[in-house]
């Protein structure tokens, strides 16, 4: 079962909104999955409790419990794919990453961001070392706007981690408007700017994924 991580060092990147609506598109694809969310926040569940979402959310924290229940709880959910939302610090960010086999990090043009994302990576390769499969690791430019000189320059700020960059994501009123009424974009907005991006994210998902699109 392939499980996609989202994650960032940093909170309020949009880690949640990349997540819900990711994990939708996948599932308006034919796969069969489900989110756990891990952040003690609760932001996915939130999400979900309208109960308007294409699939199932978990709430699996780590909090004391030893990992290796925390991952075994998570390989447990009944799905082919499953995305887990996690909490922004160390010991759960590397319980999520070591049973990985993609990961998101989302990062917006602020410094503190790219700050953060400097310790993700390490919190990343920290993992790698003690891996023999490898992570498949993607950087998404988020909330990017391209008016903004910091905008356009975050995708060349990206490159200096030399992992794999991902298609960007604008800041767009649509998640804010689909998170209210605790839908996913391509249901609350489908075909608008926002729907579109995200698709565009979830073709590089499924590419690094090496999984089918399954038509219904």
């Amino acid at each position: 079962m392939p499980i996609i991580t989202v994650a960032q060092r940093k909170g309020g990147v949009g880690k949640t909104t990349i997540a819900i609506c990711m994990t939708a598109e996948l599932a308006r694809r034919g796969h069969r999955v489900a989110l756990v969310d891990g952040d003690p926040q609760r932001s996915a569940c939130q999400w979900a409790e309208l109960g308007n979402l294409e699939f199932p959310v978990y709430e699996i924290g780590l909090g004391s419990e030893p990992v290796a229940r925390w991952a075994r709880d998570v390989k447990n959910v009944k799905a082919d794919i499953v995305v887990v939302d996690t909490a922004p610090n160390e010991r759960e960010m590397g319980a999520s990453i070591a049973i990985a086999n993609v990961m998101l990090v989302p990062c917006t043009a602020s410094g503190l961001d790219i700050e953060a994302t400097v310790h993700t990576i390490g919190i990343i390769d920290a993992v790698r070392k003690r891996r023999a499969e490898p992570i498949r690791v993607l950087l998404v430019p988020n909330r990017v706007d391209r008016r903004s000189l910091e905008g356009r320059q975050l995708v060349d700020e990206l490159k200096q981690f030399e992992e794999n960059i991902a298609p960007a994501i604008t800041n767009r009123s649509a998640f804010v408007r689909a998170f209210a009424v605790g839908q996913s974009v391509a249901t609350f907005a489908p075909n608008a700017p926002a729907d579109l991006e995200i698709r565009a994210l979830t073709d590089v998902v499924e590419k690094a994924l090496g999984a089918r699109r399954i038509t219904k």
